[in-house]
């Protein structure tokens, strides 16, 4: 590839790049920007509906509604309209978005702590605890769902699939209604952890718009002096920093805790596989200075020549010096009765429940074959009737679909074989029989199979 080839190539790639093409006027794109930013009267009640939505499911645990409540929440507009008024030094609007953003936090972290209060369902579910312990994942989440929103929004056509993809993306109604429940349960953990999550999508979202306004040049509202400019540049950039080191941290803490996880898992796999011990369970807790690896036990116990030695193998798995291996067995005098019982039983329901998925998986796949069976029933009697018409010389038809495997292929294919008995057939009869099948089946791969009559 020469030079001009390779200008031509990149010449290319840069105009399916180019957002000029489909990109409205910048006066049309900021005023959408400031009627969305607005909370009252009509935007506030959608608010307020989101919120008590989203609370309901978050207290049931249910995604679906909690999607639902994050496709009708009006939260975006102020959030976009503050990345754009520092993009074009607009203060008035600055001030409008902050207004309006308030008031919005406000009225949802109020309705649904109210909403919690009430509710007689206390226990947090794990749709809550999600939003509790926020990560640098999150804070790619909001950049570049941010980053989607504001792009979408500069658009001649409002594309209405990415903005609502933005509004779940993004999550921003979730995290006010967790905070909400912090407060109705005096649950300082819940409150401020999802304050933060709240903040790191409201902080990249701002970002994500203060950059693009930037890069497509929107008209400035005030003309800008360097140390204006400077001066906004630096706010930005502090905030953007003290935002994102928590969850860079945060995100450390669960990368390790995974790691140690599967070394764990890796340990308990190798090293208690025996043909007279079963592992019934095993808990990692955390006691005064150590953390303790709990590994209970049933059949012929570990003598303590056997455990020393599994505690020392723990080196080979990278857990030396960070547990400490405790064995918990039917010969231990520590243990009680209760607490095997209830060990033997928790690795009796993890397993009943384990063989159950197996079971509904079969039941599942056995079900779609026999759906298709019957489809191959109705579509092969349907077939009997017109073939008898058309081609008097069939004596019988069967159609269905079925596998073909390859002896030098792992991936098999699946085909629509039709068997036809039929008398003294002719080539032409056989070619035009075929075609007919595979347009009346609508397979195009459809193979026809002769049998003798």
């Amino acid at each position: 590839m020469n030079a001009r080839a390779i200008i031509r190539w990149v010449a290319g790639l840069l105009d399916r790049l180019s957002l000029e093409r489909e990109r409205a006027e910048p006066a049309d794109t900021l005023a959408a920007i400031e009627r969305d930013i607005e909370f009252r009267g009509v935007n506030l009640w959608v608010l307020i509906c989101a919120v008590v939505v989203a609370s309901v499911g978050l207290n049931v645990n249910s995604t679906a509604v909690i999607i639902g409540a994050m496709l009708i929440s009006p939260l975006m507009g102020p959030i976009i309209g503050i990345g754009v008024s520092l993009a074009t030094y607009n203060l008035t609007l600055l001030k409008r978005s902050a207004r309006n953003f308030g008031v919005a936090v406000l009225f949802s972290v109020l309705t649904s702590a109210l909403y919690f209060a009430l509710s007689p369902l206390t226990e947090a579910q794990s749709e809550l605890l999600a939003r509790t312990s926020p990560t640098i994942w999150d804070v790619l989440i909001a950049f570049f769902g941010g980053l989607a929103g504001i792009i979408a929004a500069t658009s001649r056509e409002k594309k209405l699939t990415v903005i609502a993809g933005v509004a779940i993306a993004t999550a921003l109604m979730p995290p006010l209604c967790t905070a909400g429940y912090g407060i109705a349960r005096w649950d300082g953990q819940f409150f401020f952890g999802a304050i933060y999550l709240f903040s790191i999508n409201t902080v990249f979202i701002s970002t994500a718009a203060y950059l693009v306004s930037q890069l497509l040049r929107f008209p400035k509202w005030q003309q800008e002096s360097q140390q204006l400019q400077q001066r906004v540049y630096r706010i930005v950039l502090t905030v953007v920093i003290v935002t994102v080191l928590p969850s860079i941290y945060l995100a450390w803490r669960v990368v390790q805790q995974t790691v140690a996880e599967q070394r764990v898992r890796t340990f308990i796999q190798n090293e208690f596989s025996l043909p007279r011990t079963t592992v019934v369970n095993y808990y990692l807790t955390q006691r005064a200075d150590s953390s303790v690896l709990q590994v209970i036990l049933v059949g012929d116990p570990l003598d303590s020549t056997a455990i020393a030695d599994r505690q020392r193998r723990l080196a080979q798995y990278g857990l030396a010096g960070k547990l400490r291996l405790e064995i918990v067995q039917g010969g231990t005098p520590a243990v009680s009765t209760e607490t095997l019982r209830a060990a033997v039983l928790e690795d009796f329901y993890q397993r009943s429940e384990q063989k159950l998925r197996t079971l509904e998986d079969s039941i599942r796949t056995l079900e779609q074959a026999l759906v298709l069976a019957r489809q191959d029933e109705r579509l092969t009697a349907s077939l009997a009737e017109e073939v008898a018409v058309l081609y008097p010389s069939v004596r019988g038809i069967a159609v269905r679909q079925t596998v073909l495997h390859h002896p030098s292929s792992t991936q098999p294919d699946t085909l629509t074989i039709a068997l036809v008995e039929i008398e003294r057939p002719s080539r032409a009869t056989l070619k035009q029989l075929e075609q007919w099948l595979r347009t009346r089946t609508r397979q195009p791969e459809l193979r026809l199979v002769v049998l003798p009559p």
